[in-house]
């Protein structure tokens, strides 16, 4: 186990913390992956909203008169934005192979950035508690996805 020392310059935090590298290596994995997923979807709606322009600039009537409304000038804006909601399935898909206590802990010290001693006290858990579920939970997952890139290929 190495040791390596963090400065935040933004908090004006500083300290020695313990460095795993097969912890390093889990988190590295599962953020490419989430980085890989925003991609994919970023340009799947990138597509899908040129191919919607293309729709709603198109006349909202059949007459000839070019200074007429399009389409676009007569549906009203969507609240609900698709993409938002999409764009978190791959997490949420990923979290629901954890208990609850794993996904609160991923949450907290993956996703919202918490050390383990952050975590704890905001989970009222104790830091080896935390360490212990979020070691579980990464096992989990790598296996998971391990299993699901042979399968897929």
């Amino acid at each position: 186990m190495r040791l390596f020392i963090v400065l935040d310059g933004s908090s004006g935090k500083s300290g020695v913390h313990d460095f795993d590298p097969e912890e390093a290596r889990a988190i590295a994995w599962f953020l490419t992956g989430l980085r890989h997923e925003a991609i994919r979807l970023t340009k799947k709606y990138r597509q899908l909203n040129e191919h919607e322009l293309l729709l709603l600039n198109g006349p909202a009537s059949q007459s000839a008169d070019p200074d007429k409304l399009t389409m676009i000038d007569v549906i009203p804006a969507a609240v609900d934005v698709p993409g938002e909601a999409e764009g978190m399935i791959f997490v949420q898909e990923a979290l629901l192979l954890l208990t609850p206590q794993e996904q609160r802990v991923v949450r907290a010290t993956i996703l919202d950035g918490f050390t383990e001693r952050e975590a704890a006290k905001k989970l009222g858990i104790s830091q080896p508690v935390v360490h212990r579920a979020k070691e579980r939970a990464l096992k989990k997952l790598r296996k998971y996805f391990a299993l699901d890139k042979s399968a897929g290929k």
